[in-house]
């Protein structure tokens, strides 16, 4: 029976662009794109993330289309 991973991946992304007042669009260190959240206990960071910036991201590795914004680098 095939369970998913337990383990998360920590990161580096790179912000292309805000979509939503919580979400951006990103570029992992692969080069596919991702959707990077701001979580609410991290709500600081929406006024500083700006196109270009590099955060430090948390990813499943279930799901690389998602990516939780845990810091700036």
């Amino acid at each position: 029976m095939n369970q998913y991973p337990s383990q998360y991946i920590d990161c580096i992304c790179t912000i292309r662009e805000r979509f939503a007042p919580t979400a951006f669009h990103a570029t992992l260190p692969n080069g596919k794109a991702t959707v990077a959240f701001v979580q609410l206990k991290e709500a600081h960071l929406l006024d500083i993330i700006k196109p270009g910036d590099k955060v430090n991201v948390t990813i499943c590795p279930a799901d690389f289309e998602r990516a939780r914004i845990r810091s700036m680098v």
